[in-house]
C-alpha cells in the first residue's frame, strides 16, 4: 500500500503512483527559492532558527490549526508550554548507578549491535560492505543477520561480502577497512558477523524474522556478549550509510538527553547520500497512522533544520530503530505473528512506549534505503509464499487486536490481561490509556484521532516512574508459558494489584480462568461477541482483498489521471498531496521496468482456511489498462475471470476442431 505525503509544492515535476512503503518526506528544492509566490507557507529557514515541522494539509480532519508549518520548540517537550519552572519535567538521563562502569555519554567501551532481517536479498552483501567500510569504528560493530535464502539459488550474504572486500583490496592495494582491509586478511570483520540461516520456504513475514533475531540477542545477552548499555540498531538489508555513520548515530542519540530514547523513521532514499536536502536538512517525520486490517504508519510528514531529534507521538518505523540495547532486550519483536505486515510497527511502538521508551525523529540523515533496488525485485517480496496459513494470520490479528484493545481481540478481560502481561505484551511503566491520549489515536474504535488535534507538531513528554531495579533491568518470563516471573509487581508498576501483589507472591493466582470453569451464560455471551466480531472482520477482509480500494489509492489514481506528460498543472502545483522524492525515485525506477509488475495484495484476516490461498499471492496486471481494466476488480473476481478464460478457451478450440478431438478436449477442460 502507498504511504501518502501531504506537502505544498510550488514548482518542479512530481510523478504520482502507488508506492509500497514510501519512507521519506521531501519536496523539490525549487520550492525554497525566495522568489517563490508560496514563500508565506514554505519557510525559508535561516541559520539559528529552531526549525520547522510540516504537520499536514488535511483541514477536514485536523482543522486549520492542524495544518501547515509550525516552529519547533524543543523546550515544549519538557514544559508543555508553561513558563512556570515547577512545571518543567524532562526525560530521564542515565544515572551514574546504571552506567555499568561506562561513561554517561558517547560509546567508549561500548559495542554497536546491528540487526538485519534479509529475505533472498542480493543487496545484503553490499549493505555489509558499506556499513563496515564507512564506519568510524568498524571493530566495535557486531552484526546479526536473519538470512532467509534458497541456498541453491541465492548468494550467501557473508561470503559475497568477503568477495566484495577482496575486490576492493585489489583495487586499492589494501589498508584499513575502507580500502578492503590489510592484504593478509581474507575477509576483514568476518568474525563480527553472525548469520542465522532459515530456508526461504519457512519464512513467515518480517515479525517472524525479527523475532528470531530477538531470540538470538537474548541468548547473547545471557552469555554476556551484549550489555544493556551497548547500542543497538535495527535496519533493512538494502542500505547505504554516510561516512562515520556509527559515530554520528551515537552523537545524535545523545542529543535527546533521554536514556529511554529510540530514534526511528522511514529513512531517505540512497539518491540523497551526501546531500543536505533542499539546503535545510530536511528529514522525514512519522506522526500519523491509518487503519487497514491493522494500524499502519501513514502520511509521512517532514521537518527542517531541527537542532536535535524531535519527540514523536509514539510512531515507530521498522526501517530504522536506534537505541541502547536495554530497549531491544526488554521489547523484542513478537515472533508469534506470522504473515503480519500492517500492524507490526505500531504494535512495537505501543510496547516500547508502555515500557517507558520514547520515539524520536532523527534530525539528520545518516542511514539511507535503496528503494528502487529493493522494492522492484519480485523475489525479495515473495515472503508471503511461506508455510503459514490464513488461520495463522487470523490468529496474528487476534493477538495484535487483543494487545491494543482493538475490535477483534479477546473479549474475556482476564485472558486479554494475561496476554498483555506476557513476554511480548505491554510494558508496566505507562498505561494503554495514556498511549491513546498521547498518540491521539482511537484504537478502541479504529479512528485516526480521538479529538481532532494534530500531534505532529510540538508535544509534551509523558512522565513515568522508573523501575526500582534501574534502566538495565531486563524482565524475566517463563520460557514455555511466557508468563512474568518477576512477580509480585511492585507498587510503581501499572500492573500492581493490591488484591494480588499486596498479599505476597504465589498466594493468589494471576492466571486467567480456564474455559470450562466459565459460567455457561457468560461463555455463550462471550462466544456470540467473538462470532460477531469475526463476521465484521471477514467483511472487512473481503473488501481489502481487492488491494486497490484504499482511500489513498483512490487519491493517487485521481492524481495520476490529472497528470499531463508528468508535469503538474498551475492549479495542481499550488496545493495538493504528493509523494516524496524517495517515492519519486521508486516511480522512476518502476517506469523503467518491463510492463509486467508484481503486486502482493494484503493477507486476508478473519476468514477460515477454506477457499483462501496459503500466504500471499500475486497477479500480473497489464500496467496501462484504463480504469475499467480487470486489475481494478477485487482479487477474487480476477481469479474467477482467469478460471473462466481457462475454461472457455479449450471449449472454443474443441468446437472448432474435428469430432475425434472433442472427447480429448473435454477431458483437458475437466482437468483444467
Amino acid at each position: 500500500p502507498a504511504c501518502l505525503l501531504e506537502l505544498f509544492v510550488s514548482s518542479g515535476r512530481t510523478s504520482l503512483n502507488r508506492v509500497n512503503k514510501v519512507k521519506s518526506c521531501m519536496i523539490k528544492s525549487t520550492a525554497l527559492k525566495r522568489e517563490s509566490p508560496y514563500k508565506q507557507i514554505i519557510p525559508t529557514n535561516m541559520p539559528g532558527e529552531k526549525g520547522h515541522i510540516f504537520i499536514g494539509a488535511d483541514e477536514a480532519t485536523w482543522g486549520k490549526e492542524g495544518t501547515g508549518w509550525v516552529t519547533y520548540d524543543p523546550e515544549f517537550e519538557c514544559t508543555g508550554g508553561s513558563t512556570d519552572p515547577a512545571d518543567k519535567v524532562c526525560p530521564y538521563k542515565l544515572k551514574e548507578s546504571d552506567t555499568l562502569g561506562l561513561s554517561t555519554t558517547g560509546w567508549d567501551d561500548r559495542l554497536l549491535h546491528l540487526n538485519i532481517a534479509s529475505f533472498r536479498d542480493p543487496l545484503c552483501p553490499r549493505t555489509l560492505k558499506y556499513l563496515f567500510t564507512k564506519a568510524k569504528r568498524p571493530f566495535s560493530i557486531r552484526v546479526r543477520i536473519l538470512q532467509q535464502n534458497i541456498p541453491s539459488e541465492d548468494k550467501d550474504c557473508l561470503e559475497e561480502y568477503c568477495n566484495m572486500m577482496a575486490q576492493l583490496r585489489s583495487e586499492t592495494g589494501g589498508g584499513d577497512t575502507s580500502k578492503g582491509g590489510p592484504a593478509g586478511d581474507d575477509c576483514p570483520h568476518r568474525n563480527q558477523v553472525f548469520i542465522h540461516q532459515v530456508h526461504a520456504t519457512e519464512a513467515a513475514g518480517p515479525t517472524f524474522a525479527r523475532g528470531l533475531i530477538g531470540k538470538d540477542m537474548h541468548e547473547a545477552y545471557v552469555k554476556n556478549e551484549i550489555s544493556p548499555q551497548d547500542f543497538c540498531m535495527s535496519t533493512d538489508s538494502h542500505m547505504d550509510f554516510e561516512p562515520e555513520w556509527d559515530q554520528s548515530m551515537v552523537d545524535m542519540w545523545d542529543l535527546t538527553e533521554n536514556e529511554y530514547a529510540v530514534l526511528s523513521t522511514y529513512v531517505a532514499n540512497i539518491d540523497q547520500l551526501g546531500k543536505n536536502l533542499n539546503g535545510v536538512n530536511e528529514v522525514p517525520h512519522l506522526c500519523m497512522v491509518t487503519f487497514t486490517s491493522q494500524v499502519r504508519t501513514h502520511a509521512t510528514k517532514c521537518a527542517r533544520n531541527l537542532p536535535k531529534p524531535k519527540l514523536t507521538n509514539a510512531i515507530w518505523g521498522a526501517g530504522l530503530s536506534f537505541s541502547k540495547c536495554h530497549a531491544e532486550l526488554k521489547v523484542p519483536v513478537d515472533p508469534h505473528t506470522p504473515g503480519i505486515f500492517d500492524g507490526e510497527e505500531f504494535n512495537r511502538a505501543a510496547r516500547f512506549w508502555t515500557y517507558g521508551y520514547d520515539i524520536y525523529t532523527p534530525h539528520r540523515v545518516y542511514v539511507l534505503h535503496d528503494y528502487p533496488g529493493s522494492q522492484h525485485n519480485p523475489v525479495t517480496s515473495s515472503w508471503g509464499h511461506g508455510t503459514f496459513s490464513a488461520m495463522d494470520v487470523k490468529n496474528s490479528y487476534w493477538r495484535l487486536n487483543t494487545l491494543l484493545d482493538m475490535p477483534g481481540g479477546e473479549s474475556d478481560q482476564d485472558i486479554a490481561m494475561q496476554l498483555k502481561q506476557s513476554k511480548y505484551g505491554l510494558g508496566d511503566r505507562r498505561t494503554l490509556d495514556q498511549l491513546i491520549q498521547f498518540s491521539g489515536i482511537d484504537l478502541r474504535h479504529k479512528k485516526v484521532t480521538i479529538d481532532g488535534k494534530n500531534r505532529c507538531g510540538n508535544i509534551q513528554w509523558v512522565p513515568f516512574t522508573e523501575h526500582p531495579k534501574g534502566v538495565n533491568f531486563i524482565p524475566k518470563f517463563n520460557e514455555t508459558t511466557e508468563e512474568p516471573l518477576d512477580v509480585p509487581y511492585d507498587k510503581t508498576s501499572v500492573w500492581y494489584d493490591p488484591h494480588i501483589d499486596g498479599v505476597g507472591a504465589g498466594l493468589v493466582s494471576r492466571r486467567a480462568p480456564l474455559k470450562d470453569e466459565e459460567d455457561s451464560e457468560e461463555a455463550s455471551a462471550r462466544i456470540a461477541k467473538e462470532e460477531e466480531a469475526h463476521a465484521e472482520h471477514k467483511k472487512e477482509a473481503e473488501m481489502l482483498a481487492g488491494g486497490n480500494i484504499h482511500e489513498e489509492h483512490a487519491a493517487l489514481a485521481a492524481a495520476l489521471l490529472a497528470e499531463d506528460g508528468g508535469q503538474l498543472s498551475q492549479h495542481e502545483s499550488e496545493h495538493r498531496e504528493i509523494i516524496s522524492n524517495a517515492a519519486a525515485s521508486v516511480v522512476i525506477a518502476e517506469k523503467m521496468e518491463n510492463n509486467e509488475v508484481k503486486q502482493f495484495p494484503p493477507l486476508l484476516r478473519g476468514v477460515m482456511d477454506s477457499g483462501i490461498p496459503k500466504g500471499r499471492f500475486h497477479l500480473s496486471p497489464i500496467k496501462y489498462m484504463s480504469k475499467h481494466g480487470v486489475e481494478h476488480l477485487p482479487v477474487q473476481v480476477q481469479i474467477v475471470v482467469v478460471v473462466m478464460i481457462l475454461g472457455i478457451c479449450p471449449a472454443v478450440i474443441g468446437t472448432a476442431g474435428i469430432g475425434s478431438h472433442k472427447k480429448r478436449t473435454a477431458k483437458s477442460k475437466k482437468r483444467g
